[in-house]
């Protein structure tokens, strides 16, 4: 499975591939800042930002624009995917009773039955998407997860060997969505609200934005991304302070291990605190400052060979969209910086943005974070 989806999306050959998409997405992103930086109107980022990266990860991996699909709109993709990502991300009393009283519990407590209503509308829309790709054939715009499982389905398989069904179809599309998209969206969020408490930051990155890549740009593309130093040091200081998933996901001991005088039972879960790494005072000078100067002298990456930043985990369950989830995250920031500049609602100061954090396996924002943008003049 890890290979199917290696292959069908994060492979540098998909990747080349799909630039089109994601610009494509861009455009539409800045198509829609535009009609309300004309008119002054204040804007929930989120919505904004929610619309762009589903958008990419959709097309990419159902091979639909899901912005022209008459059969759900984005805001019913949100509704969905938030409902699910919170069922697997709250904690259950089978988590600490693996008995029959832990469940008996769940099952009093509604936990349970909200569990099975969350995934059986996510299983519902994806069955929707499934019986639109059998009736397309081939006539999608490219060739993507969903057509390359459902040609595995229909592929006559050896006596004996692994059969692949539309179980595990579903079960890879629920991964990708709540994977790749609310993850990408808080990234996105933390950083431009810590731009905004952050004038100086702020000036100094659009600056080279802008003066890098040149006045009166009509589109961003992707070799652009590749212009701008000054927003990857921002990138890494936003994942440094909020890390889109702070305990990662949880890892199970193959064998028993000790660490640091502890002994650490086979079969134990464990969750990495990366949240607390990532302000650790042992680690990082000035801690709990956003300075993006930090990263300025030193190689330290997120790419797992680094424990000080591992937004993305490490080792062989690291993340395997993370070439995929940057070029997201970079192209919707360097559109929303290039074209725009930001401002707070009339009456509100840098220090009432609120900060205060929600959610359960991805650490959003809880107040929504709402600006006002205005068109750069050159």
């Amino acid at each position: 499975m890890k290979k199917l989806v290696g292959l069908e999306l994060f492979s540098p050959q998909k990747q080349k591939s799909f630039r089109y998409i994601r610009e494509e997405e861009g455009d539409l992103l800045v198509k829609e800042m535009s009609k309300s930086a004309q008119t002054q109107t204040l804007v929930d980022l989120r919505k904004a930002l929610y619309s762009f990266t589903a958008g990419v990860i959709l097309r990419l991996a159902f091979g639909q624009n899901f912005h022209e699909c008459d059969f759900i709109d984005m805001d019913r993709v949100e509704v969905l995917v938030q409902e699910a990502e919170t069922s697997v991300g709250a904690l259950a009393f089978t988590d600490f009773f693996p008995t029959g009283l832990g469940w008996l519990v769940d099952r009093i407590s509604g936990q349970h039955s909200r569990m099975n209503k969350a995934f059986s509308r996510l299983t519902s829309f994806f069955q929707h998407v499934i019986d639109e790709h059998m009736k397309a054939g081939q006539t999608q715009d490219h060739s993507d997860l969903v057509s390359a499982m459902l040609d595995m389905i229909n592929r006559p398989t050896k006596s004996g060997s692994f059969k692949v069904t539309s179980h595990h179809l579903k079960a890879m599309m629920t991964d990708v969505v709540l994977a790749g998209i609310n993850a990408g969206v808080t990234t996105m969020i933390w950083t431009i609200t810590e731009l905004t408490r952050h004038p100086r930051v702020m000036n100094k990155l659009q600056e080279e934005i802008r003066t890098t890549l040149g006045f009166n740009k009509e589109r961003i593309i992707e070799e652009d991304l590749e212009k701008v130093e000054y927003m990857k040091l921002v990138i890494k200081e936003s994942f440094r302070l909020h890390p889109p998933a702070p305990l990662l996901l949880p890892r199970q001991t193959m064998s028993e291990i000790e660490i640091q005088g502890y002994t650490i039972p086979k079969n134990s879960m464990i969750k990495i605190n990366t949240y607390t790494i990532g302000r650790d005072p042992k680690c990082w000078t000035e801690a709990e400052e956003f300075i993006p100067e930090r990263f300025s002298d030193t190689s330290i990456n997120f790419k797992g060979q680094h424990f000080e930043l591992l937004p993305f985990g490490a080792g062989r369950r690291s993340c395997p969209g993370m070439a995929l989830g940057m070029a997201n995250l970079e192209l919707g920031l360097l559109n929303l910086l290039y074209f725009f500049d930001w401002s707070l609602p009339n009456g509100m100061a840098i220090e009432d943005i609120d900060m205060d954090e929600a959610g359960d396996l991805n650490i959003a924002k809880k107040v929504p974070l709402e600006l006002v943008p205005t068109l750069h003049r050159w």
